[in-house]
């Protein structure tokens, strides 16, 4: 028996492959497994090749998988594109009417290039048999997972009943019917080449979340009553998401009419006293950069997630890139400060989020939240937090006195703040330089004394950033050593998993907060390798780069990937074999 197995569903636009592949995951996350999903698709509307992968465990898993134990090619170029990624003993599912491929030989006869065994189902037939239409082939092929992997149907057929039943109960049993046919017919004729996974013990309640979701979770537990978008790939999601939640959260939702305008729109909120939130993609955030710089001067507080992808320009709108680290260091003209943090997984997703809202407020200044097309549409099985505490309650304070000193200077860099119709607490705000009380200035010591008193404030943001201790995965005292951030953790979890089972102790410094950089952390972690390796998602190692900048270490060896895709955890595993 298994205690993990790989599933691929392949297939093109239109034909359901994300909607299929969810509802696999979901029944197996209520027969209390965990999952980790990962898609890939064109930019496209219809057509292109699409997939939806669920590596599933019965522990936390934080990545897919390049090997797949079980295939299910719901078009001709599902064999041709993923014939590298079978084992010799992969199960691939097809329909001999729409695959036309040599089937059903025994293992040790199968041609070297083709591994697996091909396991023919006529999909639309069994569809079409238990009354359903041509497009139910891909829950005929769930059955037959199903049966394959040892699952009871009755947790596909609770995913079924939820995803139907506003459309009726009669829709609700034709899907269920089809997926019994398809169950039945693997069950008839293809229960020697079971793959029996383990039960699942544990069965304490768990959700699936995507990384999008669990931002915009965060941003709700963190006070967000703002949120401005204009639908850009990956961070699109979000809009959708918090949209559905706006009128039971209290929100307002807006969908403007480009990024520009979402992100002064989500300025004008912040003056007005409200914790805001936008999201975009790095075209997207191009467009906001002035912007960007007029919150710096103003000192309003605003969230602003960079779903990052593959660029430049608009590059491959849909796949996967961390390519714009430097961009959002030094996005605008000037000097002012910002926070750039990058979560590694769906659980830092939500707190760092949550988090953002307060180091936004209490110094008032953009928090960047980078993420990426991986991290933001994966899905990741999670336990349910026991508790998610509020966050610290909010006060708008100022002296008494009219006019209102609201850029006063102080020790820590952070001037007293009023909103609209607070008592003498009137101020101007605009984005030129400005004296005490707001009025626009080009006079030398003003401009002096503000530029220095937000460079201030950044030293003061830094003193308290720099105490969030950053993630050391694996063994700390391994000589081998991993610097890398945000999505890769995941992959890099994955690949400690086994080099440990191998033998090789190795550790992973994985950054979750980028600015203000933690010189000394990253510092103290390199001091004791005696060999590292930098990882990350472009092809100038900008992370590294960062790091020689700050600390003046120069790691040489370098695992960078810049074709649209994420680490799989076996390409860190073979680098690492190579270098050692």
């Amino acid at each position: 028996m298994k205690n993990t197995i790989n599933i691929k569903i392949a297939g093109s636009a239109g034909e359901g492959i994300k909607s299929v592949g969810l509802m696999l995951s979901k029944s197996f996350l209520k027969a209390s497994y965990f999952t980790f999903d990962y898609m890939e698709y064109p930019s496209l509307i219809r057509g292109g090749h699409n997939t939806y992968q669920a590596n599933i465990s019965l522990s936390p898993i934080w990545s897919q998988a390049k090997k797949i134990d079980i295939l299910i090619c719901l078009n001709k170029q599902g064999l041709k594109l993923h014939k590298d990624e079978l084992k010799k003993d992969s199960l691939v599912i097809f329909d001999p009417e729409t695959v036309l491929v040599e089937a059903e030989k025994p293992l040790e006869e199968k041609k070297p290039a083709n591994n697996g065994l091909n396991l023919t189902i006529p999909l639309k037939k069994i569809a079409t048999d238990a009354g359903g239409l041509p497009i139910m082939a891909n829950l005929a092929g769930l059955g037959a997972v199903m049966f394959l992997t040892g699952m009871d149907i009755k947790y596909l057929f609770l995913v079924i009943e939820q995803n139907f039943s506003k459309k009726g109960q009669e829709m609700v049993e034709q899907n269920q019917k089809v997926a019994a046919f398809g169950f039945e017919f693997a069950e008839r004729k293809y229960s020697e080449y079971k793959v029996d996974l383990q039960e699942a013990s544990n069965k304490q309640e768990k959700i699936l979340l995507t990384g999008n979701e669990a931002i915009s979770l965060g941003a709700i537990a963190g006070g967000m009553k703002f949120y401005s978008a204009y639908p850009m790939t990956p961070a699109t999601s979000i809009l959708h998401y918090l949209a559905s939640k706006a009128k039971e959260q209290g929100l307002v939702v807006k969908h403007a009419e480009d990024e520009i305008s979402v992100i002064n729109m989500a300025l004008g909120a912040s003056f007005a006293g409200v914790r805001v939130m936008t999201a975009t993609s790095g075209g997207g955030f191009a467009l906001m950069s002035e912007a960007l710089g007029m919150a710096g001067i103003m000192e309003l507080p605003i969230v602003i997630v960079e779903g990052m992808r593959s660029g430049p320009s608009s590059g491959m709108p849909t796949w996967h890139d961390q390519g714009d680290l430097n961009f959002v260091l030094y996005a605008s003209q000037g000097e002012f400060p910002r926070m750039i943090i990058s979560p590694g997984d769906v659980e830092e997703n939500f707190y760092l989020t949550k988090q953002a809202f307060y180091f936004a407020e209490k110094y008032q200044l953009p928090v960047i939240i980078l993420t990426d097309k991986y991290m933001a549409e994966s899905l990741t099985t999670i336990k349910l937090p026991e508790s998610v505490s509020e966050n610290e309650k909010r006060s708008f304070s100022h002296e008494p006195v009219s006019p209102f000193e609201r850029y006063k200077d102080s020790e820590n860099g952070i001037s007293l703040r009023t909103i609209p119709g607070q008592d003498k607490g009137v101020y101007l705000s605009n984005s030129y330089e400005h004296d005490l009380f707001g009025f626009a200035t080009e006079e030398i010591e003003m401009r002096n004394l503000m530029v220095e008193k937000r460079l201030r404030k950044f030293e003061t943001l830094k003193k308290e950033v720099c105490q969030i201790k950053q993630h050391v995965l694996g063994d700390p005292d391994a000589e081998i050593g991993i610097v890398s951030w945000g999505s890769n953790k995941g992959p890099i979890v994955e690949a400690l998993k086994i080099l440990e089972g191998k033998g090789t102790k190795a550790s992973c410094l994985n950054l979750n907060v980028i600015w203000p950089f933690p010189e000394k952390q990253v510092v103290d972690y390199l001091s004791g390798k005696k060999f590292v390796i930098d990882i990350e998602c472009n092809s100038t190692a900008q992370l590294a780069g960062l790091i020689r900048q700050h600390t003046g270490i120069e790691i040489k060896e370098r695992l960078l990937k810049y074709d649209g895709r994420p680490f799989y955890p076996e390409e860190i595993v073979t680098k690492l074999a190579e270098l050692n």
